[in-house]
Order: structure tokens, then C-alpha cells, then sequence
């Protein structure tokens, strides 16, 4: 009897890999869907810039960062980053959005 294959396999595959390998990436919300839509890592905080999050991924999968700032259905200033790429033959987008004036902070050196 031939078994059908499982869609979310490679994708859960390569995920076990890419933070097995590179442990000190930082923490995202993962969903792996049906098969036909990439593989996603999410973080969603106000108080993190999130330019740096979504840079130290690109650093590993590859692919060009993107990077919007938008207003909210709240009229706050948002700023959002995403890398999407294929790594292992598995397309994974990575996004990450936090407020705008978090990643316009600037150090001031003292």
C-alpha cells in the first residue's frame, strides 16, 4: 500500500535543523502549514527592535531583508522586518514587527 506523503515534514524538518544548528538565533512563534505555504517564525513586540532579530536570520537563511514602517488601525507607528528565503529547499519567511520608535533608538555615546 503506498503512503502518502506527510506535507509539513520538510518543513518541521528543517526547522529541528536551523535551531539545532544555530541555537543563539532568537526566539519566534513557528506555524508550519499545509505543505504549500513557507514555513513562518514570527515575533510581534513593542518593546524589541526587531531589525537585528530579523538581520541575525537573514545572516543564516540568506535572502534580502525588507523592512516598512506603517501606522496601525490605532494610529501608532510600526516598524516591520521580513527575510523570506529557501533554505534546505524549504521557503521560510521570518517578519518580525515591533513600534517604529523602538528601532529608531539610537545609542548615544556617553
Amino acid at each position: 500500500m503506498k503512503q502518502n506523503p506527510i506535507p509539513q515534514l520538510g518543513a518541521a524538518t528543517a526547522l529541528v535543523q536551523l535551531l539545532s544548528e544555530n541555537p543563539s538565533l532568537p526566539l519566534l512563534d513557528w506555524s508550519i502549514a499545509d505543505g504549500t505555504a513557507p514555513l513562518s517564525g514570527t515575533c510581534l513586540n513593542d518593546g524589541v527592535d526587531m531589525g537585528p532579530v530579523i538581520a541575525a536570520y537573514a545572516e543564516v537563511l540568506g535572502g534580502q531583508v525588507r523592512e516598512i514602517e506603517f501606522t496601525s488601525a490605532d494610529g501608532a507607528r510600526m516598524y516591520s522586518a521580513s527575510v523570506f528565503a529557501t533554505w534546505r529547499d524549504v521557503r521560510v519567511l521570518v517578519r518580525g514587527i515591533c513600534a517604529a520608535s523602538v528601532h529608531n533608538t539610537v545609542a548615544v555615546a556617553a
